[in-house]
């Protein structure tokens, strides 16, 4: 499309960080099974428990035929899974405990149901707000029904602020779609793994899931968010940061590094995620670089979210109190995260809006439209 796109920046990005910020053939390891002894029947039964595998490390290969692989491999291992980089702080959480295939392949069946439902509930609802498909209208505006005939239990639903259902159409979407690419798609693979036709190493199965803890946004608010429950995919765009830090003298444990990690995390994810937007859109008033600077916006901002959390827990901690040790205060923090993104997420929803991303529904099938009365099959 005569432009770059988000993996083209992603890799870039990559590249970038593992030539300058580290020296791979020097420091990095890559974690591998070792060859077990063991029977047939044995192998079998130790591969599904996962509970007694060794690791040899293997350091960047010398002859072509071996340092071929092992480059592709860190190219395409953006969370450093099983690899180790010489830094402490990561060393010491790999190699990862891999699930069992049937465990897997149970958690991606009932995340892919749960991720269709949010979609479905989440579609419907933006097939009737006009909010979802008019240039210009802002988040807080009052909600019609622009077809004249949604389901009544809407009713309930516009009883909230406006803001409050949009916004959650757009964050619920994000994460169904992202989580989604773990799951159904995936199984395949992990099956062709069972057979013997695609090695475990490469098997999603063997891989951390992409979300953690939804706890973690009551206990350590957008930290907790972005730290530890959303994807972390992209984390190595902090590695900027902590190499500055370094260089500094700075303590790596210090709240000034940890700001650091976040700047460079959330400045470089706001450049890649600007990749969205082609360089020519369509059927829309606004510039690619407007949308662009709507998209990059978000991800800065959660900079000043961040930074302002880490103030008020060094604060909260000078007065030896602790707030998220107790109910009021993990429902407090929550509430924080809640107001917080119902004012950065709309920055999002603007230039999505503007691409057409609810002109279509993302599920082929619409069983909240069924039992509202509608058509079950939606891409008619």
């Amino acid at each position: 499309m005569n432009g770059l796109d988000v993996i083209s920046v992603n890799l870039t990005q990559w590249a970038f960080i593992l030539l300058v910020c580290h020296d791979p053939r020097s420091t990095f390891r890559r974690l591998r099974p070792s060859p077990s002894p063991l029977t047939q029947h044995d192998r079998k039964e130790n591969s599904e428990r996962q509970d007694r595998v060794d690791y040899f490390a293997e350091p960047y290969p010398t002859k072509l035929p071996h340092r071929v692989p092992w480059v592709l491999t860190l190219l395409f291992s953006l969370r450093l899974v099983n690899w180790t980089i010489g830094d402490a702080s990561h060393d010491r959480k790999q190699p990862i405990k891999a699930m069992s295939r049937i465990k897997f392949c149970r958690y991606a069946s009932l995340l892919a149901v749960q991720s269709f439902i949010i979609l479905d509930l989440t579609s419907t609802w933006a097939k009737y707000d006009p909010y979802f498909h008019s240039t210009g209208m802002g988040m807080d505006e009052p909600w019609h029904d622009r077809l004249g005939k949604s389901p009544k239990y809407f009713s309930l639903i516009q009883a909230l602020p406006p803001r409050i259902p949009r916004t959650a159409v757009l964050a619920g979407q994000a994460y169904a779609c992202i989580s989604q690419g773990g799951s159904l798609p995936v199984i395949p693979i992990v099956g062709l793994s069972a057979i013997g036709l695609w090695p475990d190493e490469w098997s999603p199965h063997t891989w951390p899931i992409f979300f953690g803890r939804f706890s973690a946004l009551s206990e350590k608010g957008l930290r907790g968010l972005w730290g530890t429950w959303w994807h972390q995919t992209n984390r190595y765009l902090s590695i900027p940061g902590r190499t500055l830090s370094q260089k500094l003298g700075i303590s790596t444990e210090s709240s000034v590094c940890y700001m650091l990690q976040v700047l460079s995390a959330f400045f470089l994810s706001g450049l890649m995620h600007m990749g969205m937007v082609p360089p020519q859109p369509l059927g829309t008033p606004m510039t690619a670089m407007e949308m662009r600077f709507y998209l990059a916006t978000f991800f800065w901002m959660q900079i000043l979210g961040i930074g302002f959390e880490v103030v008020f827990s060094r604060i909260v901690g000078w007065c030896n109190l602790s707030l998220t040790t107790s109910s009021f205060g993990r429902w407090c923090t929550f509430l924080w995260v809640t107001i917080w993104l119902s004012s950065t997420l709309p920055l999002l929803a603007i230039p999505f809006r503007e691409l057409g991303y609810w002109r279509y529904p993302p599920v082929p099938v619409s069983i909240i439209g069924w039992i509202s009365g509608g058509d079950w099959w939606v891409w008619a």
